[in-house]
């Protein structure tokens, strides 16, 4: 129960980090290229967030059996 609610969590970080890459393209189109710029940092660090709680989800998951 445990693993799908934090797979359920990674799978809505990753999603979030989309959301913020499509509002970093609209900014650096614009001339708003420092708030562009942070927008892409904050998504990596979502992606790489989501993608730690998969591995924790799959480690958790292959432990309880």
């Amino acid at each position: 129960m445990k693993s799908a609610f934090l797979l359920l969590l990674a799978l809505a970080m990753l999603g979030a980090s989309l959301f913020f890459f499509y509002r970093s393209s609209a900014l650096l189109m614009g001339t708003d290229y420092l708030a562009g710029l942070l927008h892409i940092f904050v998504g990596f660090a979502t992606i790489r967030a989501g993608v730690e709680l998969c591995r924790f989800a799959v480690v958790l998951h292959s432990r309880s059996r």
